[in-house]
C-alpha cells in the first residue's frame, strides 16, 4: 500500500474521531491529510544539554555536513523551559508547560497531563510505526512497576531507565529490563537505531523514530566511568583527549566581573576560583569530546538511512533539549534559567524537496521559533490528528514550521514573542545552587524580559514569594551582562518597552492555541 493510499485510508477513521473531538470550546487538529499528499518518515535526533555555541564544524562536523548544510538551520530557536523534562514534554505535545503540566524535572513525567495523548500516539492513528531509543522523560520509571511498561504511543521501545552513566546503564527493551556493562551508551543508541531502521524501512507504513541521545549530559555520580572524564560527559576512547587544552569559550559572561545587578540567587555567587575554573575547563573539554562521539553516531544513522533507500522519503530533525552553564554569570553548572547559554538551542531540519512542495531549500531561518513548534510541524507533514479519544484532544501552542521550510514567511509574526517559564515543584532548593523557583518571561525581538515570582532565600534555600525582574537588550548586550531592570541601569528604550513586555508576559503566561487556527481559549489569551 502506498503512503498516499495509506493516508487516505486512515482519514476515514480519523474523521470519526474528528467529529467527536471538534465540539469543545478549543478546537484540536483533526485533519488527516498530509500537507504534501504523502507521508514522510520522520527521524528526530535529540541531544541532551548541548547549546548553540557547540553546534559548529569542529565538534559536529558530520551533523552539519549531513543535516544542517543540505537542510535548514533555525538560528533563532529557543527552549520554552530550558530544562530536560519540560523541554522534551513540549516537543511531544506542542504545548507550553503551563498547558501540558510539566514545568520542572521533579516529578517530571508524573506531571504530564494525558500522557497517552502525545505525538507518537497521534502518528500511530495516522498509520505510522513508531519507535524510541535512548533517554526518555525524567521520572518515568517512578510511574511504572519494574520498568516493564512501555510508554503510550510507541510500537518499539528501547528507553534508558534509572540512573546511568556512559559505560554502565539499564534499558527497557520492549518492556524487558536489560543491564549493560562496558558498553558505550552513545554507540548502543546508534546501534539500536540502525537496527530499527533496517526493520522499519522495508515496511509499507511510514515510520517515526525518535533518537534521544544521552550525550553530552554528565553521567550520574553512582555510575562514574574511569578516566579523566569520569562523572562528566564521557567521550569514546578515540575522542577522550581530542579537545584537551581547548579551555573554556572566550566569553565575557564567564566569571562575569560584576553580577550585582542580577537576582540574589545569582548575585550572591562569589568569583570563581582558579581551581573551579580548571574543573570547568575539564568538564567543558570532556563535553566537546562527547559531542564528537555523538556526531560520529549521527553520521552512522544517516548512512543507515541512505543505505535503506529511505533518505529521500525521510524528514530528519536534529535539536537539543537545553544547554548548561560553564561559568557564565559565575554559574558553575546547571540550567533552567532563561539566559542564552541554557535557552538558545541548535536546531536543523533536512527535508526532501517533495515535502517542501517542490520549493527551493531554505538554508537558514531566523524567525523566532521554539521547541513547541516541533510537534505541529511533524503533525502537519504527516497529516495526523491531535486526539487519541473523544475525551482526549490537545490544542497545540506551537506553529508548524512547514511554511518557513518552503520559504513562506507570510503567516509568521516577524517579532513573534516566545514564552520562557519554569516552576520548580519543591519548597526548597540547595542553598547557593543558582536557580529561580518560579519565573515567567518573554523573548521578543532583541528583548529578554523575565519576572521571577519565587526565589530561594540566599542562606536557607527556601523558596519565598518575591518579585525580581530582569531585562536585557540582546542587540547591544548579547552576553546579557547588564540587567536594565536593576536600579540605575534603565535606558530610554528599556523604560519605554518594560510596560509593554510586562503586559505581554501576563498574556502569554496562560495562553493556549493560535488565533485563526484554534477556537478561543478559556483564558482569552492566544499564544503567538
Amino acid at each position: 500500500m502506498s503512503r498516499a493510499v495509506l493516508a487516505a485510508a486512515t482519514a476515514i477513521a480519523v474523521a470519526v474521531l474528528a467529529g467527536a473531538c471538534g465540539g469543545g470550546q478549543e478546537k484540536p487538529r483533526v485533519d488527516a491529510d498530509p500537507l504534501y499528499g504523502s507521508q514522510p518518515n520522520v527521524v528526530f535526533i535529540l541531544a541532551d544539554d548541548m547549546n548553540l555555541r557547540q553546534f559548529n564544524r569542529r565538534y559536529m562536523r558530520r551533523t552539519r555536513k549531513l543535516i544542517a548544510d543540505p537542510g535548514t538551520e533555525f538560528t533563532n530557536y529557543f527552549a520554552a523551559t530550558p530544562l530536560c523534562c519540560p523541554s522534551r514534554a513540549a516537543m511531544l505535545t506542542g504545548q507550553y508547560g503551563h498547558n501540558n503540566g510539566v514545568t520542572s524535572n521533579v516529578p517530571g513525567y508524573g506531571l504530564l497531563e494525558q500522557p497517552e495523548n502525545i505525538l507518537p500516539a497521534w502518528l500511530q492513528l495516522a498509520g505510522y510505526e513508531t519507535a524510541e531509543v535512548g533517554k526518555w522523560l525524567n521520572g518515568y520509571e517512578k510511574t511504572v512497576e519494574k520498568h516493564q511498561e512501555v510508554p503510550p504511543g510507541w510500537d518499539k521501545w528501547h528507553g534508558l531507565v534509572g540512573a546511568h552513566g556512559y559505560y554502565k546503564f539499564r534499558a527497557s527493551n520492549q518492556g524487558k529490563k536489560d543491564s549493560y556493562e562496558d558498553t558505550y551508551v552513545t554507540d548502543w543508541i546508534a546501534d539500536t537505531s540502525i537496527d530499527l531502521i533496517g526493520k522499519l524501512a522495508p515496511e509499507d507504513k511510514p515510520f517515526f523514530l525518535q533518537v534521544n541521545e544521552f550525550a553530552p549530559h554528565v553521567e550520574n555520580a553512582r555510575n562514574e566511568s574511569r578516566g579523566r572524564c569520569g562523572g562528566e560527559a564521557v567521550p569514546a576512547p578515540q575522542d577522550l583527549d581530542r579537545f584537551k587544552g581547548v579551555g573554556l569559550p572566550n566569553s565575557p559572561s564567564i566569571n562575569e566581573k560584576d553580577i550585582s545587578d542580577k537576582p540574589s540567587f545569582v548575585a550572591g555567587k562569589a568569583e570563581l576560583t582558579p581551581d573551579q575554573l580548571q574543573e570547568l575547563e575539564l568538564r567543558y573539554e570532556c563535553r566537546l569530546g562527547a559531542l564528537r562521539s555523538l556526531d560520529r553516531s549521527i553520521g552512522r544513522i544517516m548512512q543507515a538511512l541512505e543505505a535503506s533507500g529511505e533518505l529521500g522519503d525521510t524528514v530528519v530533525i536534529f535539536a537539543s533539549d537545553n544547554g548548561t552553564f560553564h561559568g557564565e554569570h559565575r554559574l558553575p553548572g546547571g540550567k533552567g534559567l532563561a539566559y542564552e547559554e541554557a535557552a538558545h538551542m541548535p536546531m536543523a531540519m533536512l527535508v526532501p524537496e517533495k515535502y517542501r512542495g517542490g520549493n527551493p531549500q531554505v538554508p537558514e531561518v531566523d524567525q523566532p521559533t521554539s521547541n513547541i513548534d516541533i510537534a505541529p510541524t511533524i503533525v502537519d507533514l504527516a497529516g495526523s490528528p491531535t486526539c487519541v479519544s473523544i475525551e482526549e484532544c490537545r490544542v497545540m501552542d506551537g506553529r508548524s514550521l512547514a511554511g518557513l521550510l518552503a520559504g513562506d514567511k507570510s503567516d509568521w509574526p516577524a517579532r513573534r514573542p516566545l514564552l520562557q517559564e519554569l516552576t520548580l515543584n519543591v519548597d526548597a532548593v540547595e542553598a547557593g545552587r543558582g536557580t529561580s523557583c518560579r519565573f515567567v518571561g518573554v523573548r521578543e525581538g532583541p528583548w529578554l524580559y523575565v519576572e521571577h515570582n519565587s526565589v530561594p532565600d540566599p542562606e536557607l534555600g527556601i523558596c519565598v514569594d518575591r518579585t525580581v525582574i530582569e531585562t536585557y537588550d540582546t542587540a547591544r548586550d548579547p552576553y546579557e551582562l547588564e540587567n536594565l531592570a536593576a536600579p540605575g541601569n534603565a535606558t530610554a528604550a528599556s523604560a519605554r518597552e518594560t510596560p509593554r513586555l510586562s503586559e505581554l508576559v501576563a498574556a502569554l503566561a496562560d495562553c493556549a492555541g493560535i488565533e485563526g487556527r484554534d477556537a478561543e481559549p478559556a483564558s482569552g489569551h492566544y499564544c503567538s
